[in-house]
């Protein structure tokens, strides 16, 4: 048995066994679990194999202090064993899972506000090795810092589509070959691969959003699985990731697409049964990751669930759907595909610069969050497209998407709400703390505009105001105003104003 004696919080603590035996079934033959306590706080977790002879448990520790664990398993070879260890204090940077602040925002554990600015790669974590270090590059020049990612491979070209989704990858998630699989057998070195990357992007303060099905499928996988297989993939899953304090679980990018027995996409909720899903991972994951399902724009938004912790929807419309999610729902909502930036024909994917960032803007101006992404072709090229494959970002709105980050940061952002007063819903939105602090946006011109800000009761009253070009991602001026004095307010104009003592 090896296992360390020492782990940082909120990290990866892994121990490993090894067989004296091999087994020919070794999912099925050998059930492994782990019990770790920290005075009367314990938490089971599951083995999983890795393969050749090795088997592994892993936990994330939670609490500073000494844990101990107790090994059970129907192989007397590992059964009994048991261990202890200390837990250190996190370090700078490590700032432990997010988790759901209120009903409307995120939080990382250790207290720390988390404002959520999403990007999309599905498929990034196969590409070659070179191609994924551009990759991490570019969530990191940008400082995006939550990824949607598919587990299983993904297939997209043919039919309407112009785009050629269709790498293989260099190993298959499961034993076997390409529409024979044995669903019961995950092939390690493929999720050894996958939970590298999940690694790679802890190490840069990035959440994994795992997307655990999807329908974009060639291989068999999708209409392969029965249900006892989903759900042992699942727990497989839970093994492998929940210790990576990242990890977010999606059940599926567009739940509600199935097909019909021609091949022709439909939509449809019974792909999956969802929710015995979510209430599997709900009931099973010892961390809470957090849990979504997302769906197609002309599908359904998935209903109000316990184990839902949060909305993850796509539409264009950013705003008014937005308002209304966050009041049925009374949960975080993020906004995960609003259409991508690209030149491709098809309209989810054909947004320019200006729409894309003003989308994202209204996003944050209803208190919500996004997810953004790329699809451009480059001299032809309809296979190496970054809402996929990654790569380099070469689109106008990540830049200003940094940049709307920063300012929203620098705000009280998560105490702030819609300040009726100075927004219209179309071209100018306003948040406000009370009348502690006021964040507006304006998308256009907006000559001789009046700015109602500070209590109504007569009382003279001063603000430091700080005025953003967004487009062109710079401070323009920062000057005192009193009570009833405006500013200038041109397009892609953002303005703070914080209450002076």
């Amino acid at each position: 048995m090896k296992f360390k004696q020492s782990a940082e919080k909120w990290t990866v603590y892994e121990i490993e066994l090894t067989s004296n035996r091999a087994f020919a079934k070794p999912f099925q033959e050998v059930k492994l679990q782990a019990t770790f306590q920290i005075g009367k706080v314990r938490k089971r977790v599951e083995g999983f194999y890795d393969g050749g002879t090795v088997w592994k448990l892993r936990f994330m520790p939670e609490e500073e202090g000494n844990y101990s664990f107790q090994i059970t398993s129907n192989q007397d070879e590992f059964n009994g064993l048991a261990g202890s260890f200390e837990c250190t204090p996190a370090e700078e940077g490590n700032h432990g899972p997010v988790r759901v602040k209120g009903t409307s925002h995120f939080m990382y554990a250790d207290g720390s506000p988390c404002f959520i600015m999403g990007t999309t790669a599905y498929a990034w974590t196969y590409r070659p090795e070179e191609v994924r270090k551009q990759t991490l590059d570019s969530f990191s020049k940008y400082d995006f810092n939550k990824i949607r990612m598919l587990v299983f491979p993904k297939y997209y070209r043919g039919g309407v589509n112009d785009v050629n989704v269709s790498y293989e990858p260099p190993v298959y998630p499961f034993t076997g070959k390409s529409n024979d699989f044995d669903f019961q057998s995950p092939e390690p070195e493929y999720f050894r691969n996958f939970e590298d990357r999940v690694m790679d992007l802890m190490k840069r303060g990035i959440e994994a959003d795992v997307i655990l099905f999807h329908p974009y499928d060639c291989w068999g996988i999708d209409k392969g699985m029965q249900q006892e297989d989903d759900l042992a993939y699942v727990k497989y899953m839970i093994a492998r990731l929940s210790a990576y304090r990242n990890v977010w679980w999606s059940l599926a990018n567009e739940f509600d697409i199935t097909s019909t027995s021609d091949g022709k996409f439909c939509v449809g909720m019974d792909r999956k049964d969802w929710d015995l899903l979510g209430s599997y991972i709900k009931a099973n994951d010892p961390h809470d990751h957090l849990i979504s399902n997302h769906n197609i724009p002309f599908g359904y938004i998935y209903p109000d669930r316990e184990w839902l912790t949060h909305v993850s929807y796509q539409h264009p419309d950013t705003y008014t759907l937005m308002l209304e999610l966050k009041n049925k729902y009374n949960k975080p909502v993020i906004n995960d595909e609003y259409q991508y930036e690209g030149n491709i024909k098809d309209e989810w994917g054909n947004s320019d610069g200006p729409t894309t960032v003003f989308r994202h803007w209204l996003t944050a101006m209803a208190g919500g969050y996004a997810s953004h992404g790329e699809v451009f072709k480059i001299n032809g090229n309809d296979t190496d497209l970054f809402w996929s494959y990654g790569g380099t970002l070469v689109g106008e709105s990540a830049p200003r998407l940094k940049f709307m980050r920063e300012i929203l940061e620098s705000s009280n952002y998560q105490e702030m709400t819609r300040d009726f007063v100075n927004t219209n819903g179309h071209d100018y939105f306003t948040l406000s703390k009370g009348f502690e602090e006021y964040l507006i946006f304006c998308r256009y011109d907006q000559p001789g505009k009046q700015l109602w800000y500070g209590a109504y009761d007569g009382t003279e009253q001063e603000y430091e105001a700080i005025v953003y070009d967004v487009w062109n991602c710079k401070e323009k001026q920062r000057k005192t105003i009193k009570k009833g004095e405006s500013l200038p307010i041109t397009e892609w104009t953002a303005i703070r104003l914080i209450k002076k003592d």
